[in-house]
């Protein structure tokens, strides 16, 4: 049987970085080669460092993981997403990158905000 993989959210990656057990104990349950992440949640995660140390550490956390591209597919996805609930949900731009990105690999997508993405059809978040 295939192993599941996962795509993290930024959110996940601060509660990681936080030592947060629930969190690091369910990403202990996925092989590593399994979990990804995307640019947009590099760039979330980097922006909230602090000053130049919590900046390496937050370096040193996602360099653990592999990055998903945001291809032109990618990008056609989101730009139906936007399409369809930018006026209904307000959704935010990385919010909408990052659930295009997990349709389109269908990968899903472990968060903790999922008030942000629940109105996304077939979106499967964990």
């Amino acid at each position: 049987m295939a192993e599941q993989m996962v795509i993290l959210d930024s959110c996940i990656l601060i509660e990681i970085q936080r030592g947060n057990k629930q969190v690091i104990e369910k990403i202990y349950s996925f092989d590593q080669q399994n979990i990804f992440i995307t640019p947009v949640v590099v760039a979330e995660f980097y922006r909230g460092a602090r000053d130049k140390n919590e900046f390496a550490k937050c370096r040193k956390l996602a360099s653990k993981f592999s990055v998903l591209s945001i291809n032109e597919d990618v990008v056609k996805v989101f730009e139906g997403f936007f399409e369809k609930f930018s006026i209904s949900h307000r959704p935010s731009i990385p919010d909408m990158l990052i659930a295009a990105t997990s349709l389109h690999y269908n990968i899903p997508l472990y968060t903790d905000n999922k008030k942000d993405f629940q109105f996304i059809p077939n979106l499967n978040l964990l």
